[in-house]
């Protein structure tokens, strides 16, 4: 007789981000706990129902998104995922596909996500993408880079 190993926290949220959409919200339910924080570029975040409706906020927007992850640092209960975002929105990049890397840095408790942070280049993301906003932004990163 074959025995499912269950599934821990690193597979259940490489699961949920490569499987997200605004019909499948409910995935975070299962990954997140109820008093989690989410961090990011643009804010913070507290608890799950909140981080649910910015989630809904955001995927009723795009026309597409999917992550691609790398190979996971650590492991729980405190861990790092690499990932690679391909965002399909209607007023960026003319609705062409944005690609953006960046990593969540993770912490469980109770088996579920109670921390969640992502590290990305916001510039990259969004204000590389608007006309006006875009030109300006790799501009002024080119006179900063190395």
């Amino acid at each position: 007789m074959l025995h499912k190993i269950p599934e821990g926290p690193m597979e259940a949220f490489a699961r949920t981000w490569q499987t997200l959409s605004r019909e499948h919200l409910d995935r975070v339910d299962t990954l997140y706990h109820p008093d989690m924080t989410f961090i990011d570029p643009s804010g913070e975040i507290h608890g799950r129902e909140r981080f649910k409706s910015h989630l809904a906020t955001l995927y009723h927007n795009v026309n597409a998104c999917h992550f691609e992850l790398g190979m996971p640092i650590g492991a729980p209960p405190h861990w790092a995922q690499p990932w690679v975002m391909t965002l399909y929105h209607p007023k960026l990049a003319g609705g062409k596909p944005v690609r953006v890397e960046g990593i969540s840095e993770l912490n469980t408790r109770d088996g579920l996500i109670i921390r969640h942070r992502d590290y990305f280049d916001l510039g990259q993301m969004l204000y590389e993408q608007v006309p006006l906003f875009g030109a300006a932004t790799r501009w002024l990163k080119g006179k900063v880079s190395p």
